[in-house]
């Protein structure tokens, strides 16, 4: 069996096992969610029902809707009331974050690798990869905050179904000072964002987000079509991890692929500067509102 062959019959392994798995939860939530972004007709009326059959999330909508961020006049109680209070974009991130965050359990660590931690670090990956589409690029990017909050979904699952293997991933990368991606291919053969790709194509969401799942460590190997979204990706992670905001998996910075990001995309280092700095800000503001 060649290289090529073996890679796909692992990575169909483990798809199989992530949809027998919890992980497979948040399947129907983020299909339904990036579904309903990516449908310019749709409402917040579209979310309603998809919040009032979740208790938890229902309870997060209210608990923010009330909370001082807000600052409603009056008390609310109703959902209907807390869904127009806090807007149609808060509620798609909340509802996403919910769910995904289910995955992320805080208590898990494996070879100093806090699961929490990388939630914290995919959280703030999605708010400035969002935030880079809306100032730079005057677009409301509906896939930007999917695609950061699941870009290492593959780190979850080799943490839970290769965990000996990962364990070994992470010393190697430790302690022969190599990314991740690079002691992953010596040990597993394949990287997690192979891994995330192909859930996201199993999962049957938009090419645009399998591709920037795909490629957020390789952007410059995306196709044209959907690499604006995988460089996004790269740039908003390569500013997380310099800002120290939860776990990254690539402590050693590429400048020369993060230059050409900049430069493809026209974005100017200083207005990235102050979009990391209104960043750090609103992930504050989440903490203190228990949003993560």
């Amino acid at each position: 069996m060649d290289l090529d062959a073996e890679k796909q019959k692992k990575l169909k392994k483990l798809v199989n096992l992530v949809n027998r798995s919890e992980i497979s939860s948040i399947k129907s939530i983020v299909s339904g969610v990036v579904r309903i972004i990516n449908d310019p007709k749709s409402s917040i009326w579209d979310l309603k029902e998809m919040v009032e059959i979740d208790p938890p999330l229902t309870a997060k909508v209210l608990r923010v809707a009330n909370s001082v961020y807000y600052s409603p006049p009056q008390k609310i109680g109703e959902i209907k009331q807390a869904l127009i209070w806090i807007g149609f974009d808060t509620l798609k991130e909340m509802a996403l974050s919910q769910k995904v965050a289910g995955i992320f359990n805080e208590n898990d660590s494996i070879n100093g690798h806090s699961i929490h931690s990388l939630w914290k670090h995919s959280v703030a990956v999605a708010l400035l990869t969002k935030m880079i589409y809306r100032r730079e690029f005057r677009k409301r990017g509906a896939n930007a905050y999917v695609a950061g909050l699941l870009h290492d979904i593959g780190i979850i699952v080799e943490s839970q179904f290769l965990q000996n293997d990962f364990s070994l991933v992470l010393s190697k990368a430790k302690h022969e000072k190599k990314n991740l991606s690079e002691a992953e291919q010596e040990v597993l053969g394949l990287h997690h964002a192979d891994i995330g790709m192909a859930i996201a194509e199993n999962w049957n969401l938009p090419q645009e987000l399998v591709t920037a799942i795909g490629y957020h460590d390789s952007p410059l190997e995306a196709e044209q079509e959907f690499s604006k979204l995988a460089s996004t990706l790269y740039i908003a992670e390569d500013c997380s991890q310099n800002s120290s905001i939860g776990y990254s998996e690539a402590p050693f910075r590429n400048n020369e692929v993060f230059d050409k990001c900049l430069t493809e995309l026209n974005i100017d280092p200083h207005a990235l500067d102050l979009i990391v700095a209104d960043a750090k800000r609103e992930l504050n503001e989440m903490e203190e509102q228990g949003l993560f």
